[in-house]
């Protein structure tokens, strides 16, 4: 029997008595979808997965993409990224250790930005009895209701670009900036040219509509983007500013802890999320996370 636990306000459930490790009949599929998409977040305990059989649960959902780093993703499965601190035996980076600095939506500077991720843990970093590197995931949709009706019409019909190239020099910057006041030190690799043209940047609205559930919310995030389109840079920044303040109140978010075996899946059309940097080695964090393709933001 498929049971679904509200944990947050207005996202997080958990879903039991679901094995991903089996395929799901189109039935109990359904049941875990419609829980998904009206939670934003949901999470299965203790799951015994492979890689493959992660791959096939998550694109039942649509088609999955392939970051473009990579040399993050998984040998011999390129749907899926590396997230991790691990390093091999030349001090290297295994998989992206990077992901997660700012709150952010999974590829939301592509055309097509991701519907969903869904993200498995291998290994979580525990000290002392108590498990670190939680996720928090914060309701664009709820915090858009929130919303004063003045600012809704402000937002009407507003653009905003979001740049992966914008990403990118704003965590490196953050980096040596954490290096210089030493702080934890992130081995990451530098994206070639090649790969920041690979997707350019794209205009988005500030305000989308879910295309499965129809409900709206605030599709801008601190990581992605760079400005609002057609404002001057002061004010726009100072929008910015308000809104992305206002989305993580903490009535609007949702924190997780890790366990081994955790598969968690989050919206990216209504969810941002952040990871919390609070563990270094040699306390380990290895997850694995695919993501599914979405529509163009309308």
């Amino acid at each position: 029997m498929i049971t679904v636990n509200r944990i947050g306000k207005h996202l997080g459930a958990e879903i039991s008595g679901v094995d991903l490790s089996k395929p799901l009949d189109d039935d109990s599929f359904a049941q875990v979808a419609r829980a998904f998409f009206d939670n934003e977040v949901a999470f299965f305990r203790n799951q015994k997965i492979t890689p493959d059989q992660h791959i096939a649960f998550t694109q039942r959902f649509g088609v999955l993409e392939q970051h473009v780093r990579k040399e993050s993703r998984l040998d011999g499965f390129p749907e899926i990224l590396v997230v991790s601190n691990l390093l091999d035996d030349k001090g290297n980076a295994i998989g992206a250790q990077d992901a997660g600095r700012f709150w952010h939506s999974d590829l939301s500077y592509k055309h097509e930005p991701s519907m969903l991720s869904a993200l498995y843990s291998v290994e979580v970093p525990e000290k002392a009895g108590r498990v670190l590197g939680d996720t928090g995931f914060a309701s664009t949709t709820a915090a858009y209701a929130a919303l004063p009706d003045a600012l809704k019409q402000r937002l009407a019909g507003l653009k905003n670009v979001h740049s992966y190239r914008f990403y990118r020099d704003k965590n490196a910057r953050a980096q040596e900036a954490e290096k210089a006041r030493g702080g934890r030190v992130i081995q990451e690799h530098a994206p070639t040219e090649e790969q920041l043209k690979s997707v350019p940047d794209v205009e988005t609205p500030v305000v989308r509509t879910h295309p499965v559930s129809g409900r709206k919310g605030l599709f801008i995030n601190e990581a992605h983007t760079s400005h609002l389109v057609g404002m001057d840079k002061a004010e726009g920044d100072a929008l910015l500013a308000e809104l992305y303040a206002h989305i993580v109140k903490p009535e609007f978010v949702y924190t997780h802890t890790w366990r081994p075996g955790d598969l968690l899946m989050w919206d990216n059309c209504s969810v941002q999320h952040k990871a919390t940097f609070d563990y270094d080695l040699p306390l380990r964090r290895l997850m694995y996370r695919t993501t599914v393709r979405g529509t163009v933001p309308v």
